[in-house]
């Protein structure tokens, strides 16, 4: 996130206007995983079941921590800053220091669902390299 959706945070945000520029994202945000994530999970059983067999079980065992460790994260971490920016801040130093917080914790959920695309990459590529294989 640090690098592609807020690369000017923290240093362009202020009192004035940080809420604008955080609390509608992360509302929207918000809204969507609760809809998303259950239904990556349920993908992700029906991932297991239908791999468990093959050699590629490892994958969806894999998305088992990747899906739950930003999950985790954003619900015991970064909700407080979440819910500190919401209240209203009066102190620039508090500001500054809840962003720096902020981005840090993003940045580590962006590393970990990298790990997890690329993961999900592998499994793709090795599918389609099976199946032409085994047509070819």
């Amino acid at each position: 996130m640090h690098y592609f959706w807020f690369p000017n945070y923290p240093k362009t945000l202020n009192l004035s206007n940080y809420y604008d520029a955080i609390i509608p994202q992360t509302d929207l945000a918000t809204k969507f995983f609760f809809v998303s994530i259950p239904l990556m999970a349920i993908a992700l059983v029906i991932m297991l079941i239908t791999e468990w067999k093959s050699g590629l079980r490892w994958v969806p065992l894999g998305w088992i921590p990747g899906l739950l460790a930003p999950v985790l994260i954003q619900q015991l971490y970064i909700e407080d800053v979440n819910n500190q920016f919401k209240a209203g801040l009066t102190d620039e130093g508090t500001l500054q220091a809840l962003l720096s917080e902020w981005m840090w914790l993003n940045d580590i959920r962006w590393i970990i669902l990298t790990l997890m695309w690329l993961i999900t990459m592998y499994f793709f590529i090795a599918k389609a390299k099976r199946k032409h294989q085994n047509n070819g």
